[in-house]
């Protein structure tokens, strides 16, 4: 009995310390047959396959094997190989689907597709059965077929269910976007609480569409939709949402009148295309929208907005041009006056007092009256404490162009810790770090940039991101810290509006350090300031040298983005504006820019859809 124990415990040990020389063994075999596979040598692949079939059937395995005997036209040996795993996988329609392919690939396609007619027609009524099987066909690339799928699904299921989604994406596959968009039109106007699934979705398709295509076919589907069914207010939304994302802001005011005038809410949509449009620099449109809005009388719901806004269309379009007389500030000064003598100061005018200090402070020296405004929102009642904070961080911003930077650092400091985890907060926090930048202290301001980069706020994280990236790529250059800290301070001296001394000191880095890489900043910053002082064409000579200077600098997009705008708006040489925008989408097709590029663009050059 003992010797007995003994040979089987010998046995077991000799086998359980074989298993894994066998694993071994198994796992190269399954190595060098994929190996001969990716090389194409089928006919070594496929005998490797056989053996590893007929041990563990994978998935991997199966389409491998299958793959060499079509390519190697065993087509008999194939129908063999898939109609195992029929039997095998009881119900798994995507082998029914095979068999299919494998006559297809034989060439028996009137057989094959009587197969595939068969699939369809003998499909059970149930959601997941018909996805099974038009995910099947997607996966052997067979689009009718799928498309065929959904559709008698549709008659099946009724109104359960609508596979337009799906439908959808198996039209983009096939490039026809017409059909794609109609597909998810017609699923909104189905169920108007899809709408927000639905943007997102196009969200994804308008930005991944380098020739504007789906953005074109959208359009038109809404367009038809909204000449066939005019009642329905939801294309009308819908045209308005896609004139957003394009930055068509003629064609978006167009929708929001629409929508004002079959809404009671209308005045909402055109309240957003004026803030939008001012945001975006398009002045004419947002000064129409106002417009529009106070036409309407004082009882409307944005009458007060409008006014405001219109003054601030006044001082944007008037600032943002860089050629303006003092004259021309004072008028817009005492119109801000004038609406604060007509509305009063209230709770309600505080947009008009915080616009009124930023004018007084930053554009006609009177730092004192900004500051003294500012004070008067923060001791106004029913003022909300976020609001009150703005105005901190703005009495700040006056601190630093008075020089007196600690005590500025104080108040953004005050402003951050009371508001950590809030975008004001942020805002104070990203404001401190520049400061800090500004003063030299480049490593704590680096460490409080890098905070921000996770901010919520998008802006201020990629404000973050540029200014933290800005130091460590000029620290890092050679060591040597007189250069970042040469240009930190002609950034304040601009800041500060003292920009000659900044020029001075741009001019300088470049005489003193004239291979450091910090020059296509000082280039860059350089043609910012020429702007702002009036010196157009010595801005475009600037930004047209950071591209051809600095080629693979994270600036050069940027330079060109600004060089058109400046040849479109200002210089108004739009043939070469159109010139730039075009040389954004072709060598820049990643930038940020690259969308509002094509959208200016294909303006410039008459094409877009109205």
């Amino acid at each position: 009995m003992q010797k007995r124990k003994k040979i089987i415990s010998v046995f077991l040990f000799v086998f359980l310390s074989a298993l894994p020389i066998l694993a071994q063994e198994d796992s190269s075999d399954e190595r060098l047959a994929a190996q001969y596979f990716r090389n194409g040598e089928f006919e070594r692949a496929v005998s490797l396959y056989e053996e590893l079939f007929e041990e563990k059937p994978t998935e991997v395995i199966y389409n491998n094997y299958l793959k060499c005997l079509l390519e190697l036209e065993e087509y008999g040996q194939a129908e063999n190989v898939v109609k195992s795993q029929i039997e095998d996988e009881t119900g798994k329609v995507r082998y029914k689907v095979d068999l299919g392919y494998v006559m297809k690939e034989a060439g028996n396609t009137r057989r094959a597709n009587r197969h595939f007619n068969r699939l369809i027609d003998d499909m059970p009524g149930r959601h997941q059965d018909i996805t099974d099987l038009a995910e099947a066909f997607l996966k052997r690339d067979m689009t009718e077929h799928a498309l065929e799928t959904y559709e008698e699904g549709r008659k099946i299921l009724g109104s359960a269910y609508h596979f337009n989604i799906q439908i959808a994406e198996i039209y983009e596959k096939t490039g026809e976007y017409e059909k794609m968009m109609e597909e998810y039109v017609d699923l909104i106007a189905k169920d108007s609480g899809e709408m927000e699934k639905v943007r997102g979705i196009l969200q994804d398709a308008l930005d991944d569409d380098p020739e504007f295509e789906k953005n074109d076919a959208l359009r038109r589907v809404l367009l038809k939709s909204t000449q066939k069914d005019p009642d329905r207010t939801l294309y009308s939304e819908m045209l308005l949402w896609l004139s957003f994302q394009q930055k068509d802001f003629e064609m978006a005011l167009r929708q929001a009148k629409t929508l004002d005038r079959r809404l009671q809410r209308g005045e909402e949509f055109v309240h957003e295309v004026a803030e939008l449009s001012l945001t975006n620099n398009d002045f004419d449109v947002s000064e129409e929208a106002y417009n529009y809005i106070i036409e309407k009388g004082p009882s409307g719901s944005y009458f007060l907005e409008a006014r405001v806004g219109l003054l601030e269309v006044k001082f944007e379009r008037l600032t943002a041009s860089y050629d303006y007389e003092l004259h021309e500030l004072k008028d817009v000064e005492k119109a801000y006056h004038d609406a604060l003598d007509e509305f009063g100061v209230h709770a309600n005018t505080v947009p008009l007092i915080r616009n009124l200090a930023n004018i007084k402070a930053f554009y006609l020296d009177k730092p004192g009256e900004a500051v003294n405004l500012l004070e008067s929102i923060i001791e106004m009642p029913r003022v909300s404490n976020r609001v009150k904070a703005e105005c901190r961080i703005e009495m700040a911003d006056i601190l630093v162009l008075n020089g007196e930077v600690w005590d500025a650092k104080l108040l953004y400091s005050r402003v951050d810790k009371s508001y950590s985890d809030h975008p004001v907060g942020h805002e104070a926090k990203f404001k401190n770090a520049r400061l800090s930048f500004y003063m030299g202290e480049f490593e704590w301001a680096k460490a409080q940039l890098d905070i921000l980069k996770a901010a919520t706020s998008k802006l201020i994280a990629n404000d973050a991101m540029a200014l933290s990236l800005k130091i460590q790529d000029n620290i890092g250059f050679d060591e040597d810290t007189q250069p970042l800290e040469m240009y930190s301070r002609a950034e304040k001296k601009a800041f500060m509006n003292k920009f000659d001394e900044a020029f001075k000191i741009l001019d300088s880095i470049k005489i003193k350090f004239p291979e450091h890489q910090i020059n296509d900043n000082v280039l860059f910053t350089k043609a910012e300031l020429n702007m702002q002082t009036g010196n157009y064409h010595e801005a475009d000579s600037l930004l047209e040298l950071v591209v051809e200077q600095y080629p693979q600098s994270i600036l050069a997009d940027e330079a060109l983005f600004k060089r058109a705008e400046l040849n479109e708006n200002v210089l108004e040489r739009t043939d070469k504006a159109g010139e730039i925008y075009q040389e954004i989408m072709v060598d820049f097709p990643a930038s940020i820019y690259n969308r509002t590029a094509r959208t200016r663009y294909r303006n410039l050059r008459g094409d877009l859809i109205n």
